[in-house]
């Protein structure tokens, strides 16, 4: 599995994905199928299904279940209001 920068997974998330992007979020209690290709800066919902063998392309927003669907697209400026907030949770956890 690879996963890039800035990633979060949610809470009882699961995934068996083969490739992460850069700038994703995953949602609480999310099943990534295998195999899965989830592209650069990419919002999947919390309880989201993504199916096995799926590829999620940049810029989506992915929700629902068996299988969970591109709903939305996210805005360009997604990279830097991702940083952002990677950079501010870091912060508060280190106590700057």
């Amino acid at each position: 599995m690879k996963i890039g920068d800035y990633v979060s997974i949610g809470e009882n998330s699961i995934v068996e994905a083969a490739s992460i992007g850069s700038y994703v979020h995953i949602g609480k209690n999310c099943i990534i199928g295998r195999f899965a290709i989830i592209r650069d800066c990419c919002h999947i919902e919390d309880g989201a299904v993504v199916a096995p063998n799926t590829v999620i392309p940049s810029f989506s927003i992915v929700s629902g279940q068996s299988p969970a669907k591109v709903v939305d697209q996210l805005p360009e400026c997604t990279q830097e209001i991702y940083e952002a907030r990677a950079k501010d949770y870091y912060a508060k956890f280190i106590g700057v």
